[in-house]
């Protein structure tokens, strides 16, 4: 089997592509954590400043906003990467736009993580007390984390998309 000199052109075009992409995503995701980490040292200070007045009911709504987004990003990322829908922007946008769009998907997740993160700052102005703040700033991170994609990952889709959509020169592959 001879393999043609515009597939490895191709395949590192591809991989140039995205390892960019995926440098952005990783860039977003640790400037989103830092700033959960901040709001949380915002918030402590802010509740080491004034002290605690801590109202029983008020933190259960944060708590419940927080698990809503949590869970709500989690499905989200996964509507916004299930096969069918990655197939549908792989054939309108080609093999580039599944890479921003799976760019794309990881930055709305983030973004989801930080309102958890806002949610921990603003608990500690609401009469919320230190275990709140570094609860909620725990859901924030680990939301992060969770929806964080693997490289592999996207290694794998654009490779298949680029493989199999018919309207790019990228089924020039042969994978």
């Amino acid at each position: 089997m001879t393999r043609n000199p515009e597939q490895g052109q191709l395949a590192a075009s591809l991989n140039n592509q995205v390892a960019g992409a995926y440098k952005t995503a990783l860039i977003i995701v640790l400037t989103f954590a830092i700033s959960i980490v901040i709001y949380m040292g915002v918030g402590l200070l802010k509740l080491n400043v004034r002290g605690a007045k801590v109202q029983v009911q008020l933190p259960y709504a944060f708590y419940g906003a927080a698990a809503a987004l949590a869970i709500g990003s989690i499905l989200v990322r996964r509507a916004l990467l299930h096969r069918t829908k990655l197939e549908v922007v792989a054939v309108t946008r080609g093999v580039e736009g599944v890479i921003k769009h799976l760019l794309n998907s990881t930055i709305i997740a983030a973004a989801t993580a930080e309102v958890i993160g806002i949610l921990a700052l603003v608990v500690a102005f609401f009469g919320g007390d230190q275990n709140d703040v570094i609860r909620l700033s725990v859901v924030g991170l680990a939301v992060l984390v969770w929806n964080y994609p693997r490289r592999s990952a996207w290694n794998r889709a654009v490779y298949y998309f680029a493989a199999t959509t018919p309207n790019t020169d990228s089924g020039k592959l042969g994978l």
